[in-house]
């Protein structure tokens, strides 16, 4: 009977509407069912194809594969995920950051000269305009924490990395820019919390608000403007991670997961009634952005605020304005009614600077 009431399990849930079940984390792939007919019935290709359209549309699925994903992680300490790495001491990684920080993506030092002069004339064309320019460049975990990289990850002889040559033509170009993957070396083993959490592939929370200060510092500084003061008098410390203090833990689909470790989440507040300037900013960025975006700051310290994620995608606080950029009426207009520009970039994507982005205003500006 036991064995009767395990194999109906899946047909019996099936059939309950109040029996909610978390779906699977990441990318999916939807199955489709099958069209019949008689080529389809007789070639065995329906019968094929609609038996996978049964299992990934099955409700129990997502428990029975995290299950699987559970036992495989427990036993083998291996993870299903496929871009996904083990580190020492349970650091978990993205299998693409570990290659960059070996160089095994460089683009090759010709091709990152000549991308840094043409987004040198660009930016000196926005500075001419009135519209400040700031480069974020925002640090890698596998570059700032190698120390945790399994040793079946390691490549002894290292080619050059993007973010080694990029640097070295940033900091002799002329270009305002912050390297948080210098920075963060320098800090890591001087602050009392994580600036990466062991299941997180972006920098933790606190390292976003850390972040935040230093770009808000340097903002001011670019724009001779007194901008907003701004306090933390609220903060939580947990061992539950929260936010993308999670997002690779989360992909990995797993039943559980805990981490030993300490995390700080501060609360970002007004700091008194003086209003300050709050300025006009436009975002060029990866997802590293999004998690300052997570925590409310564009509320507090900016005026209007554009994020054009990838330089594809418009995510702003105003609800008239198209969710594309390239739907943006008269773009180098719109530009130049801005304050500034933060181009947020991190060492992973570097091999695809700049999303085209200065290519773009290189013809808004007729640069040739």
């Amino acid at each position: 009977m036991m064995l009767l009431g395990i194999l109906l399990m899946p047909f019996i849930i099936q059939q309950l509407d109040f029996v909610k079940i978390k779906p699977l984390k990441g990318y999916i792939r939807e199955e489709k069912d099958s069209f019949l007919n008689l080529n389809n019935w007789f070639s065995g290709k329906y019968q094929e194809q609609h038996e996978k359209y049964v299992q990934s549309h099955l409700k129990i699925r997502p428990f029975l594969v995290k299950l699987n994903n559970q036992i495989k992680f427990l036993i083998q300490k291996d993870i299903s995920a496929a871009n996904v790495v083990i580190g020492k001491q349970g650091y978990f990684y993205e299998r693409h950051y570990i290659w960059t920080h070996f160089g095994l993506d460089f683009s090759g030092e010709d091709v990152i000269h000549k991308k840094v002069v043409h987004a040198k004339r660009v930016v000196d064309s926005l500075e001419k305009n009135g519209v400040r320019f700031l480069l974020v460049l925002a640090p890698g975990k596998a570059e700032v924490l190698p120390e945790y990289i399994p040793e079946d990850q390691i490549v002894e002889k290292r080619n050059p990395s993007n973010y080694e040559v990029y640097s070295s033509y940033f900091q002799h170009s002329g270009i305002h820019w912050i390297d948080f993957n210098s920075y963060f070396k320098r800090l890591k083993d001087t602050i009392s919390y994580p600036l990466y959490s062991k299941g997180g592939t972006h920098w933790s929370i606190y390292g976003s608000y850390i972040a935040i200060d230093t770009i808000m510092i340097y903002m001011e500084y670019l724009l001779k403007k007194d901008l907003p003061d701004y306090q933390y008098p609220v903060y939580d410390i947990t061992r539950k991670p929260r936010g993308t203090d999670k997002d690779i833990a989360n992909a990995c689909n797993l039943l559980w997961y805990h981490f030993d470790e300490n995390l700080y989440y501060p609360y970002l507040q007004k700091k008194n009634n003086r209003q300050g300037y709050k300025p006009k900013v436009i975002i060029v960025g990866d997802s590293y952005y999004w998690t300052i975006v997570n925590n409310g700051v564009q509320k507090v310290l900016f005026d209007s605020f554009y994020f054009w994620y990838y330089f594809k995608e418009n995510h702003s606080n105003n609800p008239k304005m198209p969710k594309e950029v390239d739907r943006i009426i008269n773009l180098r207009k719109f530009i130049e009614n801005q304050d500034i520009i933060l181009f947020v970039i991190t060492d992973g994507n570097l091999r695809e600077f700049s999303w085209n982005f200065f290519e773009t205003l290189e013809k808004l500006y007729r640069i040739n």
